[in-house]
C-alpha cells in the first residue's frame, strides 16, 4: 500500500512538472511577415520559450533557427489570455508591427513604443548563427 501511495505521489509530481514545462514553451503559426525594432521576420511557424528563470523569452523561426529574438519579460495575468501563447500586432497599412508577446504568466514590455531609455523590458539581443 505504501509503495502504491508513493507511485501515485510521484505520478502527480511528474504530471505537474509536465504541465509546468508546457507553459514555458509554445509554437505559433504567424501567417504574415512582421517587424519588431526594425528587424523583419517572415511568415511561418515560431517557437516561443522561456529560460529556466522565466525571465527571458526567445522567439525562434522553426524553419530558420538563426532567425530569433530575445526579450526580458515580466509577470502577467495568465488568465487574461485564452491560449498559452499570445502575440499582439499593430497593423500599420499592411505592415505588422509586433506589440507584445505573452507566454503563460510572462509578458514582454510594449515592443512598438518609442524607446526613451533602455529598460529591463527592451530588446535584449538578436540571436544568430546557432
Amino acid at each position: 500500500m505504501r509503495s502504491m501511495l508513493r507511485s501515485i505521489a510521484f505520478m502527480s509530481v511528474a504530471l505537474c512538472a509536465t504541465a509546468a514545462f508546457a507553459a514555458d514553451r509554445a509554437v505559433v503559426n504567424v501567417p504574415f511577415n512582421f517587424e519588431t525594432h526594425g528587424i523583419w521576420f517572415p511568415a511561418g511557424e515560431y517557437d516561443a520559450s522561456l529560460d529556466m528563470d522565466k525571465s527571458v523569452l526567445t522567439l525562434r523561426n522553426i524553419a530558420d533557427p538563426k532567425e530569433a529574438i530575445v526579450w526580458v519579460v515580466s509577470p502577467a495575468d495568465e488568465m487574461a489570455i485564452e491560449k498559452p501563447l499570445q502575440m499582439k500586432f499593430d497593423d500599420l497599412g499592411g505592415t505588422h508591427e509586433l506589440r507584445t508577446v505573452q507566454l503563460g504568466s510572462r509578458i514582454t514590455s510594449r515592443l512598438d513604443a518609442p524607446a526613451r531609455r533602455h529598460d529591463a523590458g527592451s530588446l535584449v539581443a538578436l540571436v544568430s548563427g546557432q
